[in-house]
């Protein structure tokens, strides 16, 4: 089982959307599944404003716009 983290931002249209699909999908594969706010850990420097951001143990597999089919390849 792996830990799936997915980095949002408060008023993002395209987090709103990810997120429902990710958490579904990290579900589906007996993942963890953690939301954290760019914002709040003040990690801007490292990402910017390109969230949503995932991250599968620790290591990014996904950022910004992604298909239903990216989602599932990535938490394999």
């Amino acid at each position: 089982m792996s830990s799936i983290l997915f980095v949002t931002r408060a008023g993002c249209m395209l987090c709103a959307e990810a997120r429902p699909l990710v958490e579904t999908e990290a579900a589906r594969r007996g993942h963890a599944f953690e939301v954290a706010d760019i914002d709040r850990l003040d990690w801007q420097a490292r990402w910017g404003d390109r969230v949503p951001v995932v991250l599968r143990d620790g290591v990014e597999v996904l950022s910004g716009r992604f298909t239903r089919r990216l989602i599932r390849r990535a938490l394999r």
